[in-house]
């Protein structure tokens, strides 16, 4: 149990806390906060996005030969439009001022007192469930709000790059990263757009299909996965691991056995060292019903 001279501090932290808040209430005229500019900020941040985004969309579209060039300028010069007019900030309103509410100082003494008994009742509570205890922040869900953030401001940033130059491979690459890095369907979304993009680019690169495939696939996009791993295997060539690998994936995953255990076959016999030799025995092994009191999937 803490003596009383500790007990006293926390009486005065507390108090002195209250202060701190409470003290622009007893300032005459004090200033509140215009939450309507903030919002109007966000606002015009998501629809600057999401101009961007239609942006990325009409590359696609190009890419994927649904826009002749007509077309394609003609939406492309919209897009950018509403892009650079999305990044116009709204006239910033002076802050209004309020007069102080009358009972500021009985708020503030009443807030003082509770932040106290609070502080106090917390201290002495027994250290398995109170305050005095040393408390162990969750490190690992504060660094994953700070990685987050990090790869939020780097996904504008690169945008802002894409605008300026939409032919630059490595932003467009560099893009797609940034937005795999996240777990939500919309940023493997985002991340497919930008990674077509880059194939419109460069279409060569490999690594660029991998990405790619393997955004589809944890979307549960087969037909688009499959299609990919096609256009993949002509550039790669027939000796490329990767291609029964990916067949042999989304065919397990489509519920196709036979196919599975084919394609996993051939991936294992043309990478025997690959890092992945271990997951695809398993599910070839799952694929054959051949693992304990298990049976082949559906299509076998």
């Amino acid at each position: 149990m803490p003596d009383l001279a500790q007990w006293a501090l926390l009486a005065v932290i507390g108090v002195a806390v209250a202060a701190a808040i409470g003290w622009p209430l007893l300032r005459p005229g004090s200033p509140t906060v215009n939450f309507d500019r903030q919002a109007e900020a966000e606002a015009r941040t998501l629809r600057h996005r999401v101009a961007l985004d239609a942006l990325l969309d009409v590359e696609a579209d190009r890419r994927a030969g649904s826009l002749d060039d007509a077309s394609y300028a003609r939406e492309r010069a919209e897009a950018e439009a509403r892009a650079a007019e999305t990044l116009t900030p709204s006239p910033v309103e002076a802050p209004t001022r309020t007069a102080a509410p009358g009972h500021g100082r009985s708020l503030v003494a009443a807030l003082g007192a509770l932040i106290a008994l609070a502080l106090l009742v917390g201290f002495a509570l027994p250290g398995s469930i109170g305050l005095g205890q040393r408390t162990v922040v969750n490190q690992a869900l504060a660094d994953a709000m700070s990685r987050e953030a990090d790869r939020q401001r780097e996904i504008q940033r690169l945008l802002g790059l894409f605008e300026a130059n939409p032919r630059d491979a490595g932003v467009v690459s560099d893009l797609a990263d940034a937005y795999l890095a996240g777990d939500s369907a919309e940023d493997l979304k985002r991340a497919a757009v930008a990674l077509q993009i880059l194939l419109a680019l460069e279409p060569e690169n490999l690594s660029a299909y991998r990405r790619l495939i393997n955004a589809y696939v944890v979307t549960a996009h087969y037909d688009d996965a499959q299609a990919t791993t096609d256009s993949y295997a002509t550039i790669a060539g027939p000796d490329e691991p990767d291609i029964p690998f990916y067949r042999g994936l989304i065919a397990f995953r489509l519920g196709d056995s036979a196919t599975a255990v084919r394609e996993f076959d051939r991936f294992l016999a043309l990478a025997p060292d690959d890092g992945r030799v271990s997951m695809v025995s398993s599910l070839r092994a799952e694929a054959a019903g051949e693992l304990p009191g298990g049976s082949a999937a559906p299509g076998g």
